[in-house]
Formats: C-alpha cells, sequence, structure tokens
C-alpha cells in the first residue's frame, strides 16, 4: 500500500522518478540519462516526461525532495517516540531508522552520494538542501527534547550538521555489507553520543576551538 509521504506524486512522476533511480544506481549521473531510455524503464511514452518536468535536472531535484519528504518525518517520529520511551536509545534508535530507510530506498541513496560530488550544480545542491533541512529538524527535535540540556544552539546546529553528513556516507558501507550493519549502527550511535559529549564539555569549560 503507498504510505501517505508517496500518495503526493502522480503516478507517470513516481514512474519516471523510480526508472531514473534505477538507471543510475550503478553510479551513472543523471545528466547522462536519456529521455527514450528513461521513457522506456519507466514503461512510458517519452512524451510523457514533459507533462511532469522541464528537465533532467528539475526531475532528479524531485527525486531528492520525494526521498527527503518521506525521510525527515520518519526521523523525527522516531526521536520522539524513543524520547518519550527512553531518552537514551534516541541516538541508537534513529541511526537504525536512518540506515534501515537507507538501506530500503537504496537507489535513492547510491544516486545521492554519487551527486553529492557530482557534476550537475543544480543536483548537488538538491543533495546538500535536503540534508541540510534533515539536520536543521535534528537540531529542533535536540532543543525541544532537551537531549542536551545548556548547550548553545549554535553548537547543536553545527553538531547536527557533522551528525548527518557522517551518517550519509555512512550509509553506503551500510548499504552494501550487510555483514557490518550492527557494527555500524554501534559505531554511529558512538559517533553522536562523544559528539554531544565533548560539545558539552566544551560548553561548560568556556572553550572555543579555534
Amino acid at each position: 500500500m503507498m504510505d501517505e509521504f508517496e500518495a503526493d506524486l502522480a503516478p507517470g512522476k513516481r514512474r519516471l522518478i523510480e526508472a531514473a533511480l534505477r538507471l543510475t544506481a550503478g553510479g551513472r549521473s543523471f545528466g547522462t540519462l536519456g529521455l527514450r531510455e528513461l521513457a522506456r524503464e519507466a514503461g512510458l511514452n517519452p512524451n510523457t516526461f514533459y507533462r511532469h518536468f522541464d528537465t533532467l535536472d528539475d526531475l532528479a531535484r524531485e527525486a531528492v525532495e520525494w526521498i527527503s519528504r518521506r525521510l525527515r518525518p520518519m526521523l523525527r517520529r522516531e526521536r520522539w517516540l524513543a524520547a518519550h520511551d527512553k531518552p537514551q536509545s534516541v541516538p541508537r534508535r534513529a541511526c537504525a531508522a536512518f540506515f534501515a530507510f537507507a538501506l530500503d530506498n537504496r537507489d535513492a541513496f547510491r544516486c545521492a552520494l554519487a551527486e553529492y560530488h557530482g557534476t550537475s550544480p543544480a543536483l548537488r545542491d538538491a543533495v546538500r538542501l535536503n540534508l541540510s533541512e534533515v539536520a536543521s529538524e535534528m537540531a529542533d527535535d535536540v532543543v525541544k527534547l532537551e537531549l542536551v540540556p545548556g548547550l548553545a544552539r549554535e553548537v547543536i546546529d553545527e553538531v547536527c550538521t557533522q551528525i548527518v553528513l557522517q551518517l550519509f556516507h555512512l550509509s553506503h558501507e551500510y548499504i552494501e555489507d550487510a555483514a557490518r550493519r550492527d557494527a555500524l549502527v554501534g559505531y554511529a550511535e558512538r559517533f553522536i553520543v562523544r559528539l554531544f559529549a565533548g560539545a558539552s564539555m566544551l560548553e561548560q569549560a568556556g572553550s572555543r576551538v579555534i
């Protein structure tokens, strides 16, 4: 059954996005796709593309935003549930949820990882903007749930940005190496705890890293 975050796409648009993600999952750039190839993969008439998108960059941006619109509410829900159940479990549960989502959407994550340093400025910007939004919402939740009391918001923003980027890049290993998945969740959890602990110690000491 299609969930609430998938239902916002017209069927043709969704099929084109999914086709593009399949074609680029092996490392190809969006810029190398041909419209006929894309339409054939999606099982649609090539003219259907222009009903939904003006350019391949438009499709790429929509693909990134579509994944982000599903990822972000899921992460926020997991953080809040964990915080009200057992606050100490938030880092592990959030990491596990993020990596599980990456695995379920492996084509999209492979594409985003490739395009993070790719040749398309539009797609690079789209990936980085959406990662920034994930980090901003994480920081909002850390503040609202009082997970790290006493830490300045600007410091929380910096730490959350580092965490999201680290998890994003670790998602490649999580997807490709099934034997290390449990270890990667544990490593990510420790990374988060240590980063916030270090930031808190510096804040309490009134120190600044230059």
